[in-house]
């Protein structure tokens, strides 16, 4: 299993080949939030679930 540091960084290298793919703007938008987004905050739950928390 991958560490949160390498999943982060896959994420974040999905996030840039979205960016530079030929899709329309609302498309981008959508899958940056699909498949970036969210799973990057899941990756993060804990720490975003104990910031609110304080």
């Amino acid at each position: 299993m991958k560490s949160k540091l390498e999943q982060e960084e896959y994420l974040y290298r999905r996030a840039i080949d979205i960016i530079e793919s030929v899709d329309t703007d609302p498309e981008k938008e959508e899958l940056l939030f699909q498949e970036v987004w969210v799973p990057l905050a899941a990756l993060y739950k804990d720490k975003l679930v104990t910031a609110e928390e304080t």
